[in-house]
């Protein structure tokens, strides 16, 4: 998983920015790359009142399998017992019909890098 980081810090929120590259994000474990921005990310949650939010770079994934779902489920579930909402940014739409036709698609919240998440 390429990990690029970013930072904006604004009053109104706080948000970090993760990219996953195509081959990683399809193996067991590859969340476990993103876990220490998420936990530093809960932790910053945790000590204020400003909403922390994970976006996940989601444009470079042209497939997505089993494993690929279930690495961002439980991403998406440890990021809210941590009070961070999680966003998976530009999905394409190849991927983005995989997360309807497994119903997962309510389950995420999605956006687009050139809009406000």
């Amino acid at each position: 998983m390429s990990q690029v980081e970013l930072s904006k810090t604004g009053m109104e929120e706080r948000v970090r920015l993760v990219s996953l590259c195509p081959d990683h994000l399809n193996t067991l474990g590859a969340s476990r790359d993103v876990q220490a921005v998420l936990a530093d990310l809960g932790e910053e949650a945790s000590a204020s009142s400003v909403p922390h939010i994970l976006s996940v770079d989601m444009s470079a994934i042209e497939r997505i399998t089993s494993i690929g779902l279930n690495e961002l489920i439980g991403l998406n579930s440890q990021a809210r017992n941590l009070g961070v909402r999680l966003v998976l940014l530009d999905v394409r739409s190849v991927v983005r019909d995989v997360f309807k036709l497994t119903r997962l698609e309510r389950m995420f919240d999605f956006g687009a890098s050139g809009a406000s998440s």
